[in-house]
């Protein structure tokens, strides 16, 4: 017999592992993308090419509010247990599709229409991943521990990434671009199987939370219409929390990388192998910001670092923007600490405003819906603004805007962090309503 202490031990890692899995086979796209848009988007103009790339990147982040609808009501009506079932059984088919998918060459436009097709699959699944991890493992997790525990959820992710950036630099580093282009890109996405295989095998033991057992009952409506019904201003103000931290991620750990490859005299895989190892360091630093959390505030700590990140993107997005392959590091060395943090403290805040009842709703509906509006369109955006139109400012200041509306939006917000409050309850003030507790 388990003791407490061991199946919580138990459900971190299988939450964290399977957190991993998925998200590897999501970004892995996106460190591929200008080898993707070489088979799937023939073009004389390779700036061209690299944005059709991104943009099937970006259909994946549209999807996710559809992802976030369906697999919300799925951990809502069903269990979070169910809702993380079903979200790494559809990456991993849709990944191995990927993998077999036939070239434009081989069989035309339909090779692109499959493609985006898959995608969309794809982002379906993350809709539900990344917020029911968190959700998951905040719910499951002791209130005096909850940011670290589910920080961990964030450090799977984060694990993911890492996997597919060094799946990456090792494709494109170790590989012929003749055999990058006929078979070895496929690697990854073929993987698929095995990591949905493994996924379901380390999640369909999980046991169910206290928050979604005691309240399943008290559902009488669809999550997805109480949350946009009696909980839009939850819905609206989770979204605006995290729009800052993940707008500046995606720019500078997923567009930088990209941009410094196309660059003349770029050696093939370089900027994707420091790439990893910067994201490595994060993975040390999220779980640092969930214990911070858990001992000084959610909201004192988020402001904090949310001031920090603010008066970092100039400096850093033009040191990533320069050129050189050291300024890149520098800059995604300094933006690591704040994002590091604050992507450590997200999951157990937006589970501490937010119901019990349509929780998974609000949560995946609300990040979803950023992540498909704003952050996983700045990859697409940076490439536009930059490589087409030449406004090397022009991601800095999209990226300052979200970072000061997450400002505004943290301070709107009173602590979520206090020994009274209460995750199970089926009603929640409005967080408006919400002031920090008197000292």
């Amino acid at each position: 017999m388990l003791t407490k202490r061991q199946q919580l031990i138990r459900v971190i890692l299988s939450g964290g592992i399977g957190s991993m899995l998925e998200w590897f086979d999501f970004a892995v796209y996106g460190y591929l993308a200008s080898v993707i848009a070489r088979v799937f988007f023939p073009t004389e103009d390779p700036v061209a090419g690299t944005l059709s790339a991104f943009a099937v990147f970006t259909v994946g982040y549209l999807m996710r509010p559809v992802g976030a609808v369906l697999l919300g009501n799925i951990g809502d009506r069903l269990g979070r247990r169910s809702m993380l079932l079903w979200s790494i059984l559809l990456m991993g088919i849709a990944s191995t599709l990927i993998g077999l998918l036939p070239t434009y060459a081989q069989i035309g436009i339909f090779a692109p229409i499959g493609l985006v097709i898959l995608r969309m699959i794809q982002g379906i699944s993350v809709g539900g991943e990344y917020t029911g991890a968190m959700t998951y493992t905040a719910e499951i997790s002791p209130h005096e521990h909850r940011g670290f525990v589910s920080s961990l959820a964030s450090v799977g992710a984060l694990m993911g990434l890492l996997l597919g950036s060094a799946v990456s630099w090792l494709l494109q580093s170790q590989l012929s671009d003749a055999d990058l282009i006929s078979w070895g890109w496929r690697l990854p996405f073929l993987a698929g199987f095995f990591i949905a295989l493994a996924g379901i095998l380390i999640r369909e033991h999980l046991p169910e939370t206290e928050s979604f057992a005691e309240n399943v009952e008290k559902s009488q409506s669809t999550p997805a219409f109480i949350a946009f019904t009696l909980h839009w201003r939850t819905l609206i103000q989770c979204g605006l929390i995290v729009a800052g931290a993940n707008i500046v991620f995606y720019t500078a750990f997923v567009y930088f990388p990209e941009y410094a490859a196309t660059l003349p005299g770029a050696k093939a895989g370089l900027s994707e192998g420091f790439n990893a190892l910067v994201l490595l360091l994060q993975i040390v630093i999220i779980p640092i910001g969930g214990w911070l959390s858990d001992r000084y505030g959610r909201r004192r700590i988020s402001l904090l670092f949310t001031w920090f990140l603010l008066l970092a993107i100039i400096p850093t997005f033009q040191l990533g923007t320069s050129g050189k392959l050291e300024d890149l590091i520098i800059a995604q060395i300094i933006l690591s600490l704040p994002i590091g943090v604050l992507f450590g403290i997200q999951g157990a805040m937006l589970v501490e405003i937010t119901p019990a009842i349509p929780r998974c709703s609000i949560f995946s509906i609300s990040y979803g819906l950023t992540m498909a509006i704003f952050a996983g369109t700045a990859p697409l955006l940076a490439t536009w603004m930059i490589q087409k139109q030449g406004w090397r400012h022009g991601p800095s200041i999209y990226a300052a805007i979200f970072t000061v509306v997450s400002l505004v939006a943290l301070y709107r917000l009173g602590e979520t962090n206090t020994p009274t409050a209460s995750i199970t309850t089926p009603v929640r003030p409005n967080i408006d309503q919400i002031r920090p507790p008197s000292h």
